[in-house]
């Protein structure tokens, strides 16, 4: 089993226009309302695709109880921790040349008690051994990164491996804690994590041994793919042109594919086939609508080209298939 966390749920609500005018009333064209943030997609890509998983989250008795209803009813187990504060909306439009633009509320403010509700109801899932904790996406008001550290320890105690997907200061102080096992940013994150710009594979790859020497580090990268960095190992992998209706959660569903995977299988190792999956999900997911997860149907892993120790001088912007 995997147990997904989200400090900061939302409900993901896509509008579809032809154009975006600013300053001017806008008309939708379509409209998608689904449950959302980082570790809830995990969860819900996971699932689609029949992987145990449960997805832990505050929830106020509002907007989190329509994520709870709405996760039954897609077959996702959620466990939750009653909140006052109202759950966040994220609202994305999308045009007709699929430019995107994001708004996304800032969430609730969390109280010590809170806090403390949702650790123990964490504490009691690791006591369950899961294959993986997962904590995902940004942090609500009353929460620090000392939170995720503190998970991390509490993780590693139970022998449960760990690991994160988050961005800026907060992702900063839990990677130089060392408690990840894992963490999966995409190239602007871990450029500002290393706080340079990364132009070519052998940049990423230092940058990902920097900021992480002794965990694995995937690094998505749109269109071009995703590098997996460990002490030992580099890998690139990537998947042909696909034709993108939304990228939105497709990194999530990369999280998710990468974890999912337990076996080699016709792969040289099980890094080899944790990162081919982790392409083939993220690849899958731009083609999907809003923040629709990719189900068996959509994901073709025999796509993904994987490559072993690629050309470090060569620049991110040149990886293809």
């Amino acid at each position: 089993m995997i147990v997904t966390v989200t400090p900061n749920p939302a409900i993901d609500v896509t509008l579809t226009v032809d154009t975006l005018e600013i300053g001017e009333v806008n008309r939708t064209k379509d409209k998608h309302r689904d449950p959302a943030g980082k570790g809830i997609n995990v969860a819900r890509a996971l699932s689609k695709n029949g992987h145990e998983t449960i997805a832990v989250f505050p929830a106020d008795p509002v907007t989190g109880s329509w994520i709870i209803r709405a996760l039954a009813e897609a077959g996702v187990d959620s466990s939750t921790t009653p909140i006052i504060g109202e759950v966040r909306n994220n609202i994305t439009i999308v045009d007709a040349a699929g430019r995107t633009t994001k708004i996304n509320e800032p969430g609730p403010v969390i109280t010590p008690a809170e806090i403390s509700a949702l650790t123990e109801k964490l504490e009691w899932r690791l006591d369950e051994h899961p294959t993986w904790l997962v904590a995902a996406g940004s942090l609500p008001v009353g929460l620090d990164a000392d939170f995720l550290v503190d998970l991390g320890t509490r993780a590693a105690a139970k022998g449960v491996r760990y690991a994160v997907d988050t961005s800026g200061s907060t992702l900063a102080r839990v990677t130089a804690s060392g408690v990840p096992n894992l963490i999966k940013p995409n190239l602007e994150e871990l450029e500002e994590l290393a706080g340079t710009a990364l132009a070519t594979v052998g940049d990423v790859i230092d940058a990902a041994r920097r900021v992480l020497p002794a965990g694995e580090v995937v690094v998505s990268l749109g269109e071009h793919g995703a590098i997996l960095v460990t002490a030992d190992l580099v890998l690139w992998a990537g998947h042909p042109p696909v034709v993108a209706d939304s990228t939105v959660g497709a990194g999530d569903s990369a999280l998710a594919g990468y974890l999912s995977v337990t076996d080699k299988g016709a792969f040289p190792s099980i890094h080899h086939a944790q990162l081919a999956t982790a392409v083939a999900w993220g690849s899958a997911a731009v083609t999907l609508p809003a923040t629709t997860v990719p189900g068996p149907h959509d994901i073709h892993v025999d796509r993904v080209a994987v490559i072993d120790n690629p050309d470090r001088t060569t620049r991110i912007k040149e990886l293809s298939v």
